[in-house]
């Protein structure tokens, strides 16, 4: 279990309006009056927290330093985005209700291992996962967005991917983005894999039965490849224990309010 008292949440500027305002707003206030600390605006201060003090922060290019070097040095920190499933945003799955679903990982992006967790939260969301597809044609490439990309470092990602995967495959490439008016399963259908750096894409295409071909940060390295020579070698594991882990690693509004994440962190 960890301690809110212990723990300094990151409320970055740029969240300065809508429903992401509104959610880290109440965050900050539970936080607050669980007795932790808000550093907003600046993110400075986070760089000389005391080492039993566990910084939580998101998304903001801002960071990328300061968390390359908290990795390097194996210090604490809590990264929180997204939700793998039940999301409200940018999801070709079932969307989530009240806020949906949100990942909380501890010193890495996303999930890392595939711990033994029991069925029920995965069950509870009611997902229908389809059988690996074992062959397919062209391969989809889910472009990161310009935030992630800024965030990761990783500008060049698309053309360097377009370049490593003309020398390995003749496949035809369909390149997508968060903004496709596509859906995913019609991209992913007759594909053979989808390719992206850490796009929570990856984890939709492993649930629609496509497997994948990622970045090692990406959960959907522990069911899929992570290198990009051997793109026409497709691997489709047991899916169900990572499936029920990541299930027990994403948790709702109501459990981010209420405390009962710090209990099951």
């Amino acid at each position: 279990m960890l301690d809110p008292a212990k723990v300094a949440f990151y409320f970055p500027p740029e969240i300065n309006h809508g429903e992401k305002l509104k959610l880290f707003d109440r965050m900050a206030r539970h936080i607050r009056l669980s007795g932790g600390m808000i550093v907003k605006g600046d993110h400075t201060p986070l760089a000389t927290l005391p080492a039993d003090v566990i910084p939580v922060v998101g998304c903001s290019p801002q960071l990328t330093p300061m968390i390359t070097e908290w990795r390097r040095t194996g210090r604490d920190f809590l990264y929180w985005d997204r939700g793998y499933f039940r999301r409200v945003y940018a999801t070709w799955l079932p969307k989530g209700d009240n806020g949906g679903y949100y990942r909380w990982v501890r010193n890495a992006f996303q999930m890392q291992k595939i711990e033994p967790k029991p069925s029920d939260r995965w069950k509870s969301l009611k997902t229908e996962v389809q059988p690996w597809r074992k062959s397919g044609r062209h391969i989809v490439i889910a472009a990161p967005t310009r935030t992630y990309s800024r965030f990761h470092k990783t500008e060049s990602w698309i053309a360097d991917t377009i370049d490593a995967l003309a020398r390995v495959t003749t496949r035809q490439l369909v390149i997508r983005d968060k903004e496709s008016k596509r859906s995913l399963q019609s991209d992913l259908a007759d594909a053979h894999c989808l390719v992206t750096h850490g796009s929570i894409a990856a984890v939709e295409s492993v649930v629609l039965g496509v497997p994948v071909v990622v970045h090692v940060d990406s959960a959907a390295a522990l069911v899929g490849k992570t290198d990009l020579t051997k793109i026409d070698e497709q691997v489709t594991p047991d899916r169900e224990p990572w499936l029920h882990a990541l299930a027990y690693s994403q948790f709702s509004e109501t459990e981010m309010i209420d405390g009962s994440i710090w209990k099951m962190l």
